[in-house]
């Protein structure tokens, strides 16, 4: 075995790289233009993520539009998580690979909306994900769920290498137009 990473590894180290370059005061606005783009119906069950810095942060959406029925992600097992209601985000704490969660909350089976985190998207809605799986196993038990990828410009890419198990999001969006990697 040649030792050489496979193209998705390569990617992501870029798209990383990147992203860790990117000043705080550019990831706020830009994780601001991506938030005024969210609206929901009320009542709707839209899981929702709590982003690392190199993710855009939609936590203030849960105060925001009290009346949507957020759920965030919580890491149960290797390749395993469940979403859990929130209502507001004092509560949460660093969980898996340093993630805020909950660990409270009834668990949400009835998810109509996916707002999904990944080191890159296209614009057509491919999307690669950190590399454990998570959302490509969680997603697939909801098939008529809307999935949308929430991205910085930085990582919305022409093509991105992809495998038949991966999800294809239903539109991807960003604050605006992306940079070549």
């Amino acid at each position: 075995m040649s030792g050489k990473a496979s193209p998705k590894a390569e990617l992501r180290s870029r798209v990383r790289e990147l992203l860790d370059k990117l000043p705080e005061a550019k990831r706020e606005a830009q994780s601001e233009k991506i938030r005024e783009q969210l609206r929901f119906p009320p009542g709707a069950r839209v899981a929702i993520f709590a982003g690392t810095n190199r993710e855009p942060d939609l936590l203030p959406l849960i105060a925001r539009y009290p009346e949507v029925l957020w759920s965030l992600p919580k890491v149960t097992g290797p390749g395993e998580m469940k979403f859990l209601r929130v209502n507001e985000t004092s509560s949460l704490s660093p969980g898996a690979y340093g993630i805020l969660e909950s660990d409270t909350g009834e668990i949400e089976e009835e998810i109509e909306i996916f707002l999904c985190p990944g080191v890159a998207f296209t614009e057509q809605g491919r999307r690669l994900g950190q590399g454990g799986g998570f959302y490509d196993r969680y997603l697939s038990r909801f098939p008529d769920a809307g999935k949308i990828g929430i991205c910085f410009r930085e990582q919305l890419l022409d093509d991105l290498p992809g495998e038949d198990h991966d999800i294809q999001m239903d539109r991807v969006i960003t604050s605006s137009a992306a940079p070549s990697v």
